[in-house]
């Protein structure tokens, strides 16, 4: 008997946050991120809104899905460095 597996998700990532924790998804060509519990199945309930984990998997589809072996590699977008002039009016220096 021959079994075919069909795969409709991306590959398996792992990727950690700001915070320091550690989060394993697959990033669904359609669906976008989907995170996996220990067994590799979609948890019941994905991160809210206000997860560290949107942050750390945003900034990594932005900066071109670099990764290292299947770890995402990202980095925090670089602030400008601003000069005060007066008041609440601020240049952009750098």
């Amino acid at each position: 008997m021959n079994l075919i597996h069909i795969s409709f998700a991306g590959p398996t990532r792992t990727i950690t946050d700001a915070k320091g924790e550690r989060w394993t998804f697959e990033m669904h060509y359609y669906c976008g991120p989907i995170v996996l519990n220990k067994s590799l199945d979609p948890v019941p309930t994905q991160p809210g809104e206000r997860s560290p984990f949107w942050h750390a998997v945003t900034r990594w589809d932005q900066g071109g899905k670099r990764l290292n072996g299947i770890d995402c590699v990202w980095e925090e977008e670089p602030q400008p460095v601003l000069e005060h002039i007066a008041g609440k009016h601020y240049r952009v220096i750098g």
